[in-house]
C-alpha cells in the first residue's frame, strides 16, 4: 500500500516510511481482534481541520506555566531560570522527551495539575465537542463523545537532535472510530527546518519570528505521503485523524522549549470503549461528553 505514496521520495526517506508499517505495535494489530463498532467514522472527521478558541477564556499557556513551575523542579526535569515564565524559556533536560522514565513521571504530573484539567475539559466540552457533533452525520438526538483525560501535554527542549518518528497512532492501540487533536502552546506558527535526520518533508524556507519553529507534519491520508506542517498559532487546534494517517516532529534545533498538547476523542457508535490492544504498555484514560 505504500507504494505510490513512496513513488518519487529518495532510496532513504522510502526504507524510513516503510519501517513504520513494520513495526512491534504494527505487527500485534495484525492479530488482534477489531473494535466492536455499529457505525463507520464519517468523511467529515477524516479530514483536517483547524477550530479556534479564545485564549483569554481558555488559558493553557499560562497554567501549562503554572504546572510547569512547580513540577520540573520536583520531579527533577527542568526549571525557569531567571524572571521570565514564559513556557519556551523553559529549561527542560532532554530525557522529558527522549525517556519513557520521565514521560511516565510527567503524565502524573499533568494528572495531578486540577487547575490545567478543569480548563482542558471546559475546551472539550464547549468548544471541540460541539464542533464534533456539527460534523457527525447521525440520527441520534445525542452523541456520546470519549475524550481523551488526561490530555497529553509535551515539552521538546531545544538545542536537540531527537524527534518523533513517522508513525500512526493505529500501533499504539487507537481505533478507527478516533479523531486526533493538536494544538501549540509555544510558538511554531511557521516552521522552519534545518534539521539532518530522515524526514518525509522539505524545508518550508519560512522564518517569521516564531522561536522554536518547530510544528507537527502530517499526510493528508493513509499513506498518501504528502506530509506537510500545521501552521497553527496558539489558540488554534489542528484536526486530524491521526489512527490511519502518518504524522511526526522534527527536532527542535533552537534553544528554546516546545510544548504543545495533543488529545483524542472516540466518536459514539463509531468507538468501542471496551476494546483495547494487547500489549500496548500506556493507555489513556477516557471521560464522556454527551450531546
Amino acid at each position: 500500500p505504500l507504494g505510490s505514496a513512496l513513488r518519487g521520495l529518495r532510496p532513504a526517506m522510502a526504507d524510513v516510511l516503510a519501517a513504520c508499517s513494520n513495526t512491534k505495535g504494527e505487527r500485534q494489530l495484525q492479530e488482534a481482534p477489531k473494535p466492536n463498532v455499529s457505525a463507520e467514522l464519517p468523511p467529515s472527521l477524516r479530514a483536517q481541520e483547524s477550530l479556534r478558541f479564545d485564549p483569554a477564556l481558555y488559558d493553557l499557556r499560562g497554567e501549562a506555566a503554572k504546572l510547569l513551575e512547580h513540577a520540573g523542579p520536583l520531579v527533577g526535569f527542568g526549571s525557569f531560570e531567571g524572571a521570565s515564565r514564559e513556557l519556551e524559556d523553559f529549561t527542560a533536560s532532554e530525557s522529558v522527551f527522549s525517556s519513557f522514565k520521565y514521560e511516565k513521571h510527567w503524565r502524573q504530573c499533568v494528572r495531578e495539575a486540577e487547575d490545567f484539567l478543569v480548563v482542558y475539559e471546559r475546551l472539550i466540552c464547549e468548544v471541540v465537542c460541539p464542533r464534533l457533533k456539527e460534523l457527525v452525520s447521525e440520527e441520534a438526538s445525542q452523541t456520546t463523545f470519549f475524550y481523551q483525560f488526561p490530555p497529553t501535554l509535551r515539552l521538546q527542549p531545544g538545542p536537540s537532535e531527537q524527534y518523533r518518528r513517522v508513525h500512526r497512532d493505529a500501533e499504539y492501540g487507537h481505533q478507527d472510530g478516533e479523531v486526533n487533536f493538536w494544538m501549540p502552546l509555544t510558538d511554531p506558527a511557521a516552521p522552519c527546518f534545518r534539521a539532518s535526520q530522515p524526514r518525509p518533508w522539505p524545508s518550508s524556507g519560512a522564518d517569521v519570528g516564531a522561536k522554536t519553529k518547530v510544528t507537527l507534519w502530517v499526510e493528508s491520508g493513509p499513506d498518501v505521503g504528502d506530509f506537510k506542517p500545521f501552521e497553527l498559532d496558539y489558540g488554534c487546534i489542528g484536526m486530524f485523524h491521526g489512527t490511519m494517517c502518518r504524522h511526526s516532529v522534527p527536532a527542535n534545533e533552537s534553544p528554546f522549549t516546545r510544548v504543545s498538547m495533543d488529545f483524542r476523542i472516540g466518536i459514539g457508535r463509531c468507538f468501542d470503549d471496551a476494546w483495547t490492544l494487547k500489549g500496548i504498555p500506556h493507555v489513556h484514560g477516557r471521560r464522556r461528553c454527551v450531546l
